[in-house]
């Protein structure tokens, strides 16, 4: 580190100890400027002038241009530069406190061999005695030398933390740091070259998990080509070695699989022989750190294929409906292969044949169903094999949309004591995320603007219940709600409408996206067909939708004919499609499927 004025002064201080002790007891009046230091003085260089080491009052200053003030370490001519450990108008001069010519002039300190010369800070020849040198307690390394708080290595120097090794400098996060090289969004980061240049695309995947190879063929795997796939698409070519256990199955190139670059995936090409190892091979791809296995089943070059099942194995349709069924083989098939189709009990018809194409696994045949209620079996033929699935024809819905099967207004629990239950007719599951549950009373021009919209993920299977409870709902201890509306529903004891509508329906009286509305006591102003339920409800009654026209609370309650045959009656006559209930019977999504 380069010297300053005030690293000459050094010396100077130990000169004046020494004086001072050999002075004898202070003078009770001490003479500031005399050369000795007395009491109440910290100092006395012989004169009385101010901008030295020692002020008119024989006090200790600091220059006011020192080498760790404003104008020193951190300027443009800073530490490390020929001129000086700070700036121009620092420690001397131009050519101050690094250079050969040290701190002032050529005959600076004392002589050429002083604190700045060939000989300085450190040497025995230096600034007073080598126990005041360069790197006593009073030197470069004190709190008042260039390499203290206020000095070229304090915090507002070039080492601190606004200079190039600090949170602002060329390693921070301000700096080349977070977005410098270095820190955490730099090379080797996430959002730097690390993630452009620095990252690895991994191996995510050998799939599928087994395949098929014909002996005396290259190529592809079958039904389905077997593929080594990146974790993200290759930005060059990036080379995939897959090894096989056997030599039945030889993966071409060496084993070598290239991912073109812009791809993420790529074909493994094999050659088959099943005379030269075992049955089956199990190959295993490498890349990196990451490998994935998969199985090779190598098939005999004529080996015939047989039959393994039909898919689903129970279908369930209504009389006309038609459905998709499919013939699966136990494994490829080395030629185009015609499975004979046939039904029983008149459950429905099928085609005379399907056929599976060479290399393929399985085939699709549609199923229309036959006469309602008939029940049976389809079944496809093979070489005198046979597999089977069964088939039952339901009974054609007479209502095609989801209905309000069962209410309660009030219960034991109070007014809120409320359910409402809904029933899905249909064959197929509905999706209510979205719908709404609205309450208008009897002679209120629109619906309430408060409603409940189902969750999202609520469905209804066919068949199937789905139940939404009031806040004082006292039925949860044996059926609980599917969903609780709170109070959004405050359904009147003596009238009232309750509205199922898809999403977007609006508050008006009518609107295409109701679904089913009912509406309930004589006052009751928008009831289907203009028809309210009406009746008298026990205080633990419901109003229950019909199974069928002849139905009545007798055969809805309890173990009547019609207690579990659904809720499906809908003649948009809502007096002619309910009756009521002398105890509840709410049902929700785990109760049991009521198929018409």
């Amino acid at each position: 580190m380069s010297w300053s004025s005030r690293h000459l002064l050094v010396p100077l201080s130990a000169v004046l100890l020494v004086l001072s002790a050999c002075g004898g007891d202070d003078d009770k009046n001490p003479v500031c400027g005399n050369g000795i230091i007395e009491s109440g003085e910290a100092c006395d260089d012989g004169n009385r002038v101010e901008g030295d080491r020692c002020n008119n009052s024989c006090q200790v200053t600091k220059p006011t241009t020192d080498a760790g003030t404003n104008t020193d370490a951190g300027t443009e001519t800073d530490a490390g530069t020929e001129q000086d450990a700070g700036t121009e108008t620092d420690a001397g001069t131009e050519t101050d406190a690094g250079t050969e010519t040290d701190a002032g002039t050529e005959t600076d300190a004392g002589t050429t061999t002083d604190a700045g010369t060939e000989t300085d800070a450190g040497t025995e020849t230096d600034g007073g005695s080598g126990t005041v040198d360069a790197g006593t307690e009073t030197d470069a390394g004190t709190e008042t030398d260039a390499g203290t708080e206020t000095d070229a290595g304090t915090e507002t120097d070039a080492g601190t933390e606004t200079d190039a090794g600090t949170e602002t400098d060329a390693g921070t996060e301000t700096d080349g740091g977070a977005i410098d090289a270095g820190p955490a969004t730099d090379a080797g980061t996430e959002t730097d070259a690390g993630t452009d240049a620095g990252t690895t695309t991994t191996l995510s995947a050998l799939e599928p998990a087994a395949a098929f190879a014909r002996s005396g063929t290259t190529g592809e795997t079958i039904p389905e080509p077997l593929s080594v796939t990146l974790s993200a698409e290759a930005t060059t070519d990036v080379v995939v070695q897959v090894a096989s256990s056997s030599p039945s199955v030889v993966v071409a190139n060496n084993g070598q699989v290239t991912v073109p670059a812009g791809s993420r995936s790529a074909a493994v090409i094999v050659t088959a022989d099943d005379a030269a190892g075992s049955a089956k091979a199990t190959l295993t791809a490498t890349l990196g750190g990451d490998s994935r296995t998969a199985t090779v089943r190598v098939l005999g070059a004529t080996e015939a294929a047989s039959l393994a099942y039909l898919s689903p194995e129970t279908v369930s349709l209504s009389s006309g409906q038609t459905a998709n069924v499919t013939v699966t083989l136990d494994i490829p098939a080395a030629e185009a292969t015609v499975v004979a189709l046939s039904t029983t009990g008149n459950v429905g018809t099928v085609p005379a044949t399907a056929t599976v194409p060479a290399n393929e696994i399985s085939a699709k045949f549609a199923f229309t169903a036959g006469a309602s209620g008939s029940t049976g079996t389809i079944v496809a033929t093979l070489n005198g094999q046979s597999v089977s699935a069964q088939a039952k024809v339901t009974a054609a819905p007479t209502t095609n949309h989801v209905v309000i099967s069962e209410f309660a207004v009030a219960g034991t629990g109070g007014a809120n004591d409320e359910f409402i239950e809904l029933y899905n007719p249909t064959n197929e599951s509905v999706a209510l995320a979205g719908w709404k549950l609205q309450y208008k009373g009897p002679a209120a021009p629109n619906y309430n603007t408060a409603a409940f919209t189902f969750p999202a993920g609520a469905t209804i299977a066919a068949h199937g219940f789905y139940l939404v409870t009031g806040g004082s709902y006292s039925g949860g201890s044996t059926v609980a709600g599917d969903a609780s509306a709170g109070t959004t529903i405050p359904m009147g004891a003596a009238a009232g409408h309750i509205r199922l509508g898809k999403a977007g329906i609006s508050t008006a009286k009518v609107d295409a996206l109701a679904v089913d509305t009912v509406g309930y006591g004589t006052t009751a102003d928008s009831a289907e067909g203009n028809s309210p339920v009406t009746g008298t409800v026990a205080t633990n009654g419901s109003y229950e939708r019909k199974a069928n026209a002849g139905s009545s609370a007798a055969t809805m309650e309890g173990t009547g004919a019609d207690a579990t045959k659904g809720n499906s009656y809908d003649t948009d006559v809502n007096s002619a499609n309910f009756i009521i209930r002398t105890t509840r019977g709410p049902q929700n999504k785990s109760s049991a499927l009521e198929v018409p």
